[in-house]
């Protein structure tokens, strides 16, 4: 979380909130672009975990506790199993959790060795925002539904 809010910390320097809102736009489009070009900086790969329909997933999912690759193959089949995820997928977006420092990947080495993935302080901390997110999302479906009804009535 700290890493995200030095991020904004950094996006929001020198700029007078109360001041002009194009003046506040040119700053953050300027910033938008630099971390375009920086794909390194931490906000973009947290923006990319919370935006990328697997790995939200994933951070729910393992919250409780560690789990086989396959077994969260399965969790994740059954959450949607009109949206199926391909073993190739799981391990590409396991391990670009792995890299940010979200889950930690163990190997277990009993008579059938294999590999179990569990949420670190920062991957649980990233999961109780999605969930919170999840949350606000049951709370105003109603709001949505009737504002797409709304829209479609428009357009």
């Amino acid at each position: 979380m700290n890493l995200i809010m030095d991020d904004i910390t950094h996006i929001l320097r020198g700029v007078d909130s109360a001041g002009d809102s194009d003046e506040l736009f040119r700053h953050l489009a300027s910033l938008l672009t630099e971390f375009d070009r920086d794909r390194s900086a931490p906000v973009v790969g947290v923006v990319g975990h919370v935006g990328n329909y697997w790995r939200n997933w994933v951070l729910v999912i393992s919250r409780a506790g560690p789990l086989r690759p396959s077994a969260m193959r399965r969790l994740l089949d059954t959450l949607d199993p009109t949206h199926p995820v391909s073993q190739k997928m799981l391990t590409h977006n396991l391990r670009l959790l792995e890299r940010d420092g979200m889950l930690t990947r163990t190997v277990v080495a009993d008579v059938r060795r294999h590999v179990e993935y569990a949420l670190t302080p920062l991957g649980r901390e990233l999961s109780d925002l999605i969930m919170a997110l999840v949350d606000w999302g049951f709370r105003h479906s109603d709001d949505i539904r009737r504002a797409r009804q709304a829209f479609d009535v428009h357009y």
